[in-house]
């Protein structure tokens, strides 16, 4: 019993002294002694003094952490930790390199500067200064925590930050944040795991990453300067095409069937079929003519991929596609409608709003200093939206925005004084037509024209046979078009900035669903086409003027009772229905922005 009484004993002061060495610890060449109770009193004062190792503003979750700490009398979080227990270092380095897998960069965290500043603080002379520095160094690591929780579940970007009023999508896949619980929790990379672990989208982008990320560690190809050739294409022969077959087999471009290529100088027909397939998967059109678009694929590095990972991973934690049915996406760099009903899901072509044009940034800054920003290409592209269609408008009018007639439409006005009759437009002056052969262009300035120019309905106009309309302050909206062509293209990029419909009448189709009045046969026969149904087939003629529906002639609204949902979204990487991974050309250049947004401390 005595024996057993001296191993209690000897137990309890075991525990003691072991509870006594990590509340206080030996630091620096000067030895001085530092106490979890001392620390306290430095700590609670930190919140009441500036920060001096990073900016205030970076510390944005100080409110958070006063509270934190106050519930748990300011006791320190990562007292190991800056203490000098490597074993504690390693793991919080770890834990902020894990972020990477989540397409963060770990010197988001200031961890560097942790290191650096723990260390010099460590040789002072003074207990004092320690402590104070050591209490900043606390709540840095404790915010960078919280910064990385929060960056990793919804997004280290605001979207209004990158693209400002042009970006309308509402953030549906926002995570309640734990930030007490993270923390407190002890196996953070679990609690991380857990964000978007029923988001496939999510899982298989971060599996890409990982990929990405291991074959940029063995990338060796470098850059081909196509410089002295602005165009590559069937025939030609260079040196520079010895050099593009070697980095398409270095690179496995498209697939293991470029291993069969010949090594030469010329551009063969086989390298034409090769190129082909590389600009059709990158939603390029495949002519085989290699210009800037092609090269830039064929240069692009596996960091240049694990960046379009990266903004794509940004975006998904924006925004998702909604679990209810039916609505209406639209992927714009993928020039595809998406029409998802209850049971199934259809899709068609469209066009989209120009691109601005390369040296657009340039041209700003020039016709900044100039003043001549009136001279400034219009933004034509079609902006990320979310809303509602209410109604349809069959054979519309359009009414000519005053950029087109200044920027396109003039030169015909002054050459061409019959244009507007000729071409099935009317003018109004002050609510009254006006005969337009009258008007005397050269006479007045392009840049305060005082006329409405209305273009009529009919099967040449503008927006062809029918609109739909969404509520946006942007006034964009889908339509048909009479030029049918541009569907053909692989980049359909050529718009004012609405957006384009290859099958009009089926989309209208699909919005019957949501109306009580008309079903899907209504709708194809009020635009001219007969029904679907058999039964009503047989018993249609497009003649019947006194029909109930029937083909209409004049323009005429068509309502719905429940408004359809309606999303314009923008990614460049994207997944079918069967999961397969798909590139799309960055024809806005909006990755950049969002790297850039994510790179800002």
């Amino acid at each position: 019993m005595k024996s057993f009484q001296i191993a209690l004993a000897a137990a309890f002061f075991a525990i003691l002294a072991f509870s006594s060495c990590q509340k206080e610890a030996k630091i620096g060449k000067h030895s001085i002694i530092l106490t979890q109770d001392s620390f306290t009193y430095y700590l609670e004062n930190q919140f009441s003094r500036w920060t001096v190792l990073v900016c205030q503003d970076q510390l944005q979750f100080m409110d958070t952490l006063q509270s934190f700490y106050r519930d748990r009398g300011y006791t320190p979080l990562h007292w190991d930790v800056l203490m000098g227990d490597s074993a504690a270092w390693n793991e919080l380095e770890s834990t902020f390199s894990y972020s990477e897998t989540h397409g963060m960069d770990a010197r988001y965290y200031y961890l560097p500067l942790v290191s650096y500043y723990k260390a010099k603080a460590a040789n002072y002379s003074s207990s004092d200064s320690i402590y104070r520095v050591y209490a900043e160094l606390e709540l840095i690591i404790s915010n960078s925590l919280l910064r990385m929780y929060k960056d990793i579940a919804n997004g280290r970007s605001s979207p209004i930050k990158v693209y400002g009023y042009t970006y309308m999508l509402p953030r549906n896949n926002w995570k309640s944040m734990k930030f007490y619980d993270f923390l407190n929790e002890p196996n953070k990379i679990g609690m991380i795991e857990e964000i978007h672990k029923n988001d496939t989208t999510y899982q298989e982008l971060q599996k890409l990453l990982k990929l990405y990320q291991h074959r940029k560690k063995i990338e060796i190809s470098s850059a081909i300067d196509f410089g002295d050739y602005p165009k590559l294409a069937l025939g030609d022969s260079a040196p520079v095409i010895g050099k593009l077959i070697t980095k398409l087999k270095q690179r496995n471009m498209p697939d293991s069937s470029v291993r069969s290529l010949q090594n030469t100088n010329v551009f063969t027909k086989e390298l034409d079929r090769i190129i082909k397939i590389i600009q059709a998967k990158n939603n390029l059109t495949p002519d085989g003519i290699m210009g800037y678009k092609t090269y830039k694929i064929v240069n692009t590095t596996h960091t240049n991929k694990i960046d379009q990972v990266k903004a794509n991973m940004e975006r998904q934690r924006w925004f998702t596609k909604p679990q209810e049915k039916p609505y209406v996406y639209i992927n714009l760099p993928q020039y595809i409608v998406e029409m998802h009903g209850p049971d199934s899901a259809m899709e068609m072509k469209v066009c989209i709003g120009k691109n601005l044009p390369d040296n657009y940034d340039a041209m700003v800054r020039e016709y900044s200093d100039s003043g001549w920003l009136y001279k400034l290409p219009k933004n034509m592209e079609t902006p990320q939206i979310a809303s509602e269609i209410t109604y349809a408008v069959l054979n519309p009018t359009w009414t000519v925005p005053n950029s087109i007639v200044t920027r396109e439409m003039w030169p015909m006005l002054l050459s061409e004084p019959h244009y507007l009759r000729k071409n099935g437009y009317k003018v109004t002056h002050n609510g009254k037509e006006i005969n337009s052969d009258t008007i005397k262009w050269s006479r007045m300035s392009k840049t305060s024209i005082p006329y409405k120019i209305v273009e009529q309905p009919g099967p040449n106009n503008s927006l062809g046979t029918v609109k739909f309309l969404f509520s946006n302050p942007f006034f964009i909206y889908l339509h048909d078009t009479p030029s049918k062509a541009a569907f053909e293209k692989t980049q359909r990029a050529v718009s004012h900035g609405c957006v384009r419909l290859e099958k009009p009448q089926e989309f209208g189709e699909f919005l019957m669903q949501n109306s009580t009045k008309y079903d899907a046969d209504d709708f194809r026969v009020m635009m001219g086409y007969p029904p679907r149904d058999t039964a009503r087939l047989k018993n249609w003629d497009p003649k019947d003027s006194t029909a109930t529906i029937r083909k209409i002639t004049k323009t005429a609204n068509v309502n719905l009772n429940k408004p359809m949902p309606l999303y314009l979204d923008y990614r460049t990487l994207y997944y079918d229905r069967n999961w397969q991974l798909h590139f799309a050309y960055d024809i806005y250049d909006q990755n950049r922005l969002i790297l850039k947004e994510m790179d800002r401390m």
